[in-house]
């Protein structure tokens, strides 16, 4: 079987700095450390952490004084910041910094009076952390059409979008945002190089490939897009983990390509790439 494996795949720097300041984090402290929810969306690497001694904390107030605790890579909430600040506990944040700026890039328009409108998925950790900076209040969109139902209360609107968005969303959500609002601040850099870099690179492998093959996790947001987009290109499988691929279907074809979600460790990539290789 001939594979391709994106140059892409796995860890995001943004990604691969939070699990290695959690590692670095446990060895420091030499004690057990705390994430406040999950890391990143793959469970196979929060059981790496957890077996380096990093563990996932539900309620943050149950913490024993001085416990450290991780602020998950999603980044979160200006006012869940200020409450994990009150306790007596150490604060450590993984925050990705793209992710950051986009914190900022809200924070300057909201303080100008600007209502926010993001491109995203609500209900993830990183657009919860979003909109907590929109002081001037926001609106979640996943599509352009959705625009229409906005009230921005007649203030100025500003668009941005969750780090891990496609970019072609992103361009039909600023067209209906122009149309509607008119003078609108599109703010063109919050998608990430990375999930820009990673979701550009199924074409060239499509020109090559008979299927895709795409690894990551069910609660990776960026994962799943990553797998509607290739399912654009060529026929596509979604996997966690090795144990998950269909060897028998995946035989039919001559010529697959690989490519994974921004949270997915290596390993895990490596053990599909190694059985779909076997293939004859």
């Amino acid at each position: 079987m001939k594979v391709d494996v994106a140059k892409s795949a796995g860890f995001c720097w943004g990604v691969r700095r939070a699990v290695e300041l959690a590692h670095k984090t446990a060895e420091k402290f030499g004690t057990k450390v705390f994430t406040d929810g999950p890391l990143i969306h793959n469970s196979a690497m929060m059981q790496k952490l957890e077996e380096g001694g990093v563990s996932v904390c539900k309620d943050p107030a149950t913490l024993p004084e001085n416990s450290v605790l991780i602020i998950r890579a999603h980044g979160i909430p200006p006012e869940r910041q200020k409450f994990l600040e009150s306790l007596p506990i150490q604060l450590v944040d993984a925050t990705c910094l793209d992710v950051r700026r986009i914190h900022n890039v809200i924070s300057k328009y909201a303080g100008q009076g600007y209502f926010c409108i993001i491109l995203g998925d609500k209900a993830h950790a990183e657009v919860i952390g979003l909109m907590g900076y929109a002081i001037s209040g926001e609106a979640v969109v996943s599509s352009a059409a959705e625009v229409a139902a906005i009230d921005n209360k007649g203030k100025p609107v500003c668009l941005v979008a969750q780090s891990t968005q496609a970019q072609a969303l992103f361009d039909e959500v600023a067209t209906a945002v122009k149309a509607r609002f008119g003078e609108a601040a599109v703010i063109e850099n919050t998608i990430c190089r990375a999930t820009q870099s990673r979701q550009g690179e199924l074409k060239t492998l499509a020109a090559a490939a008979d299927a895709f093959v795409i690894v990551g996790s069910p609660e990776s947001a960026n994962t799943q897009r990553l797998a509607l987009l290739a399912k654009e290109l060529l026929p596509t499988y979604v996997v966690d983990s090795p144990e998950q691929l269909n060897t028998a279907e995946l035989s039919q074809y001559k010529h697959i390509a690989i490519s994974a979600g921004a949270s997915t460790p290596d390993f895990t990539i490596k053990g599909v790439e190694k059985i779909i290789r076997d293939l004859d």
